[in-house]
């Protein structure tokens, strides 16, 4: 030790003990800079610490204590520090001193945290994360009288009655041993054996061990479609949410664009590697935990494009007499297969829908004699429709034409009605029908009367057939396919003119 500074003050410190020093207006009167030194005795039973300080300036620190002491050049810039003891500026540095240092509660917790496991990582609170049975971890109190034991809650605040002498909780060693999803608060405090408690300590963990899940998702497994779609699911996460930067969706190993919507937890996906025929849909989704969940793989069908066929009237003959044909019909699709055909005999008006089959017996051909067509479209089962195909066929009627020689028409005041009518070819028989009437059976007369007719519209069919055949009866293709047909309405023809209702017009002559 030097002897030219000032006669040191030596102090006596035990190692568990509190103890303060005091600089008072001793410690004014010391002008020269401050040194320590320590030196530390030990026995059998017994372990001190001896230290030597001068005011005026410097630090005092020790190798074997947290302790750490900064004097400054006045005692009112003291400051000091301590883990084990307090040292507290007398009256005078006090007085000097602008900073007042708050008091030391002697059972409040040094420290507080939670660890994966004894020897694991530390658990960020109020953060998201997965673990569910963490092991909470505290530091006893810096100072005080004999702690007695801690009292701690899990969710609920802590009571007065000593729960463990331990410094610490696992929860994997608890009942229930794992915490469940969503936000959970652990706090514990400090209990001496005076029966007085330090200030409670909390920390929040928020945990989250499940992954999100998919409600629902569009087009379903095993879905046919005529074009790229976009693919849309409805995915939830209870507790941390869904992360919207994991989400994706694959098709056919290709990334496609993936959008999503918290407010709705709506995904939708477009793009990808679609390709014609089976497609391979993956799915993955997380949440904001790192929850994931297993990917969801389906498959669908893409079919863009439409059938092919062929159609022919009567196995392509050039000539009919009847205006019932067969239509043979030959459709495939490489995709879906063909499901429907639709048949018509303008390709301007409308087609007739028909489950598709190979033949198509007694299609009626319009009834007029000369070349008629047929026109087909294909449709197959993912609702893509072929381009008209159409064949060709002359129409020679031997069935003979119908005339109406007289009856009324327009207007008749007789309630009763009575039509003639004829065949050119001559030997025909008739049938005939009045309004709603069926038809009459087939008789060689020619004529057709009606009695007791409302007032008010009516309407008249008569057509004409022949055998030609040879087979006995009429055969649908002898009878004449337009029939011919009258109206005519039953009451008074309203006047051309109207003259108006009043007075009677008096005329004068002036003379």
């Amino acid at each position: 030790m030097s002897n030219s500074g000032p006669t040191p003050i030596s102090l006596l410190l035990t190692p568990m003990a509190k103890w303060e020093l005091v600089p008072g207006l001793l410690g004014l009167l010391l002008a020269a800079a401050l040194t320590a030194e320590a030196a530390v005795s030990k026995g059998t039973n017994k372990k001190l610490e001896a230290g030597n300080a001068n005011q005026g300036g410097g630090t005092v620190t020790s190798s074997n204590f947290r302790q750490q002491v900064s004097v400054g050049d006045s005692v009112s810039s003291v400051t000091i520090s301590s883990s084990k003891f307090r040292i507290v500026p007398g009256f005078l540095g006090a007085s000097l001193s602008a900073t007042t240092l708050p008091p030391v509660t002697e059972l409040d917790l040094a420290d507080l945290y939670a660890k994966t496991h004894a020897l694991g990582l530390k658990i960020t609170p109020q953060t998201w994360q997965r673990d569910a049975d963490p092991i909470f971890i505290w530091e006893p109190p810096l100072t005080g009288a004999q702690v007695a034991g801690y009292s701690y809650g899990l969710d609920v605040s802590p009571d007065d009655v000593v729960d463990t002498t331990s410094t610490s909780f696992d929860v994997a060693a608890a009942v229930p041993n794992t915490l469940s999803d969503g936000v959970h608060t652990f706090t514990v405090k400090a209990l001496n054996s005076a029966g007085n408690a330090g200030k409670p300590s909390s920390i929040e963990l928020w945990v989250d061990t499940t992954p999100p899940k998919i409600l629902t998702h569009t087009p379903e497994a095993g879905g046919l479609l005529n074009a790229s779609a976009n693919v849309t699911a409805t995915v939830s996460d209870a507790a941390s949410g869904v992360n919207a930067s994991s989400l994706s969706l694959l098709v056919n190993g290709s990334a496609a664009s993936v959008s999503y919507t918290p407010a709705t937890g709506t995904l939708t996906a477009t793009g990808g590697g679609w390709k014609e025929g089976a497609n391979s849909l993956e799915l993955r989704v997380s949440d904001v935990a790192g929850n994931v969940q297993v990917p969801l793989v389906w498959s669908l069908t893409l079919d863009t494009k439409p059938p092919t066929g062929t159609v022919l009237i009567n196995g392509d003959a050039e000539l009919t007499t009847s205006v019932h044909v067969t239509l043979g019909l030959d459709a495939s699709d490489a995709t879906s297969g063909v499901s429907s055909m639709l048949i018509s005999n303008d390709e301007l008006t409308g087609y007739v829908a028909e489950p598709y089959a190979a033949i198509r017996k007694f299609w009626k051909l319009v009834a007029l004699r000369g070349p008629q067509r047929v026109y087909v479209k294909f449709v197959d089962k993912a609702g893509n429709t072929s381009s008209p195909v159409s064949d060709v066929i002359e129409l020679a009627l031997l069935s003979p034409e119908t005339v109406i020689t007289s009856g009324p028409a327009g207007f008749s005041q007789k309630p009763s009605a009575t039509f003639t009518f004829s065949c050119p070819e001559g030997d025909c028989v008739f049938a005939f029908a009045f309004d709603n009437d069926a038809w009459s059976d087939w008789s060689p007369s020619t004529s057709a009367t009606a009695s007791d007719l409302v007032f008010g519209n009516h309407y008249f069919r008569v057509k004409a057939a022949k055998d030609v055949n040879g087979i006995a009866g009429i055969q649908p293709d002898e009878e004449d396919p337009s029939p011919a047909e009258r109206t005519w309405v039953v009451g008074v023809e309203p006047s051309l003119f109207s003259f108006p209702k009043g007075p009677h017009i008096k005329l004068w002559r002036l003379e």
